[in-house]
């Protein structure tokens, strides 16, 4: 997996985000395309589309990009914190 080249693919998406006061993070996990967003400082909670839309958002911009993937992880902020209160 081309970690790289569907950075570059999500050059949008990120930027996006980034106006909205959040990052994106790329990882591969178990042969998945691991993608974390994370609040930063003034991030605005009522920005991010729902979960199953952002998917779909990345999946058309990567194939946009040429590239292909089986499978995608997104883990989203509040996720995290859920992950975080249960550990």
């Amino acid at each position: 997996m081309n970690l790289e080249a569907i950075g570059t693919a999500l050059a949008a998406t990120r930027e996006g985000l980034s106006v909205a006061h959040y990052s994106l993070a790329l990882a591969e996990r178990e042969g998945r395309l691991l993608l974390t967003i994370d609040a930063d400082e003034g991030a605005c909670e009522e920005c991010l589309v729902p979960k199953s839309l952002f998917l779909q958002m990345v999946r058309d911009e990567i194939a946009e990009g040429g590239l292909r993937v089986d499978g995608i992880d997104v883990v989203y902020p509040l996720d995290q914190k859920s992950d975080q209160r249960s550990s």
